[in-house]
């Protein structure tokens, strides 16, 4: 006898392979968005070192900002499978932000900064109104580094370890 797969089951499965295949692919997200922040990180510190451009400096501080609200957008997706659609919000107002830094003010045509101001209007109307910005509250209070990593090992033990054995009377 074959064991009996029944066709909604089959759906269940299917889903949840996606699921985890679609993890994976955040996951790898994840760590090219880590290094593209480092890469960030270590540009800034070599223009240290060379002639002062404060629109380029400014234009990397505000690229690494984006780099990590679309980094905890991620993690907010693997841990609720959700999309944030305020985080979103958040990260178009300060990209377009960026861009104005980077080609400067006074070099954009008037017409574009009406449409910028009337888009930023647009946006922080619904965050502010639109009911989509949820609260996150984290589900217990965090420690320090170490503790934090003893704690998941700790966990990770009990989770995986043999439970005990009863001798036989």
């Amino acid at each position: 006898m074959g064991v009996e797969i029944l066709y909604t089951r089959v759906h269940e499965l299917f889903r949840r392979l996606l699921e985890n295949i679609q993890d994976i692919i955040i996951i790898g997200i994840c760590i090219v968005l880590f290094v593209l922040m480092i890469r960030s990180i270590a540009t800034l510190v070599f223009s240290l070192f060379g002639p002062y451009d404060f629109r380029g400096v400014a234009a990397e501080l505000i690229y690494i900002l984006v780099l990590i609200e679309l980094y905890r957008l991620l993690i907010i997706y693997l841990r609720e499978h959700r999309i944030a659609v305020d985080i979103m919000i958040e990260v178009g107002i300060v990209s377009a932000l960026r861009e104005i830094i980077l080609h400067g003010i006074l070099e954009i045509d008037p017409l574009k900064i009406i449409a910028i101001a009337v888009l930023f209007t647009a946006l922080l109307l619904l965050l502010r109104y639109g009911a989509v910005r949820v609260v996150e509250m984290e589900t217990e209070e965090r420690d320090g580094l170490f503790t934090e990593v003893r704690k998941t090992v700790d966990k990770y033990r009990m989770q995986n370890s043999d439970p005990p054995r009863k001798e036989p009377e």
